[in-house]
């Protein structure tokens, strides 16, 4: 049964990463998956979000922060090391007619670190702000193939980070609502929480 998985991971890796393979998306995709590139439009959100929203904003703030740390570490330190699967662009792995577009290293793959970070705050973000979720998950989506499309991770690394990540926003979201349900001096949630019993 593995061995099948394998086999059909391999040849979607295949499929996504050469077979529809074009300068454009070389140019978009990896764009897209270096982080860095993200870190002027995240301030300037961040600044908007906090100008428009005071008070909220913190919240949200604070809740995408302890999303995206949980997601990070948990997927680094302890699922990377339990599934101990090779990448794709790993010397090891030998796939052949594989384009790998930032070249060959040997960290390890399962689930994907960026599919996991952006899942957890596409979901946080939608259950705090359901009405605009079709930004937030395109992005995501965008985020985990791209990880794929270079020659970083197997398809199967993207859509277990997304699901793993997916399960750590929502739980953050649920976590802190039952906590301001039971605090009341904790901050409100936007628009999801009826008023504390005692306003």
């Amino acid at each position: 049964m593995f061995e099948l998985f394998a086999s059909l991971d391999r040849s979607a890796f295949l499929f996504f990463n050469r077979t529809i393979a074009n300068p454009v998306f070389d140019f978009f995709f990896l764009f897209i998956t270096d982080g860095r590139n993200w870190i002027i439009a995240g301030i300037l959100l961040a600044a908007l979000y906090v100008w428009k929203k005071r008070k909220e904003a913190a919240v949200g703030l604070s809740l995408g922060v302890v999303c995206f740390a949980i997601t990070d570490s948990a997927t680094y330190r302890v699922l990377k090391p339990l599934f101990g699967r090779i990448r794709p662009c790993h010397p090891q792995a030998f796939v052949e007619g594989g384009r790998f577009l930032l070249g060959h290293n040997k960290f390890l793959s399962f689930p994907s670190n960026h599919a996991a970070n952006a899942f957890g705050l596409a979901t946080l973000l939608t259950l705090m702000y359901p009405k605009r979720w079709y930004w937030y998950f395109p992005i995501a989506a965008a985020v985990a193939f791209s990880r794929v499309y270079v020659g970083l991770h197997w398809p199967l690394d993207a859509l277990g980070g997304a699901v793993f990540g997916a399960a750590i926003g929502a739980a953050v979201y649920y976590g802190y609502r039952a906590a301001a349900l039971r605090f009341t001096r904790l901050p409100r949630l936007p628009a999801q929480l009826p008023p504390h019993p005692r306003s």
